[in-house]
C-alpha cells in the first residue's frame, strides 16, 4: 500500500508540474489510486446514489477506510481530526486531497477550520465531514457536534446527509473493521486483512437542504443519517454482491 500511496503522490507531482491538476483531475487521480488500494486490501464496495455537486456531506464514522472509501466515489476533501494525518498511506493521501485537518482538544483550532471550511464551501467545493468528532463501533450514531455546521450555514450550502457502513466474511464489522476505541492501526489493519473480505456500503441521501442554524443543521442531518443507516440492512444486503458499481 506504501508503494501505491507514493506512486499516487509522483502522478500528483507530474501532473501539478505541467498544470494539470485542477479539482476535477485531482478528483479522478485520486479515486483511482483509492480504487486500488482498496483492491490491494480485497476490499468489494458499492456507492448507492450520487453525491452532491457542491456542498457539505456528513457521515457517521467508523473507520479508516472511510477515507478511501469517500475518495473512491469522488469526493476527495475532508475535514477530519488531527491523529489521521499520522495514520499510515491513509493519512497521506488525506494530505493530498487538501484535507482540513482539526485538533478538537484546541478551541482556537476549531475557529481556524471553520474559516477554511466556509471559505471552500463558498468557492463551491464539496466536503466531506464527520460530525460524530471520532470514530465508532457502529452500533449507532453518535450525536453530531454542530460548531463545524456554522461555516456551511454562513456559506449557504448546501449540506448532504450519507451513511457508511462495513460488513466482513469472517468475524464482526465492529470490531474487526470498525476502528475506535484504544485501538492501533497496524495491528488492527493486518487482523482485518487476515478475518477475509472487507465489504464497504457508501449510501448518499437523494435530498440536500440549506440551514440558518447549526443545531437545527447538526439534528435533522443526525435523524437523515439514522434513517439511511436503518434502511442499509436491505441496501447492504443487495448491494454486497457488486464490487465497485455505482446504482443511482
Amino acid at each position: 500500500m506504501i508503494i501505491l500511496v507514493a506512486a499516487c503522490l509522483i502522478e500528483c507531482v507530474a501532473r501539478a508540474a505541467v498544470g494539470k491538476l485542477g479539482l476535477e483531475h485531482q478528483a479522478r487521480v485520486l479515486s483511482k489510486w483509492s480504487i486500488r488500494i482498496m483492491h490491494i486490501l480485497g476490499m468489494q464496495w458499492t456507492v448507492i446514489g450520487r453525491p452532491p455537486e457542491h456542498g457539505l456531506i456528513v457521515c457517521n464514522h467508523l473507520s479508516y477506510l472511510d477515507i478511501l472509501v469517500f475518495i473512491a466515489a469522488g469526493c476527495p476533501a475532508f475535514v477530519a481530526k488531527q491523529e489521521v494525518r499520522s495514520w499510515p498511506g491513509i493519512g497521506r493521501v488525506a494530505a493530498i486531497c487538501g484535507t482540513i485537518f482539526i485538533d478538537r482538544t484546541r478551541r482556537s483550532s476549531t475557529n481556524a477550520v471553520r474559516s477554511q471550511m466556509e471559505e471552500a464551501l463558498a468557492a463551491g467545493r464539496r466536503m466531506v465531514l464527520f460530525p460524530e468528532g471520532t470514530s465508532s463501533d457502529g452500533s449507532k450514531v453518535l450525536p453530531f457536534h454542530s460548531s463545524l455546521f456554522e461555516s456551511a450555514v454562513n456559506a449557504r450550502a448546501p449540506i448532504t446527509a450519507a451513511m457508511i457502513a462495513y460488513s466482513i466474511s469472517e468475524g464482526h464489522p465492529g470490531t474487526d473493521v470498525c476502528y475506535w476505541g484504544d485501538m492501533t492501526m497496524i495491528p488492527h489493519l493486518l487482523k482485518m486483512l487476515y478475518k477475509g473480505t472487507v465489504t464497504a456500503t457508501l449510501k448518499f441521501s437523494s435530498d440536500s437542504a440549506q440551514f440558518t442554524s447549526r443545531k437545527e443543521a447538526a439534528q435533522t442531518m443526525q435523524r437523515e443519517v439514522e434513517r439511511l443507516r436503518e434502511s442499509a440492512g436491505i441496501a447492504a444486503a443487495s448491494a454486497s454482491q457488486v464490487a465497485g458499481k455505482v446504482t443511482a
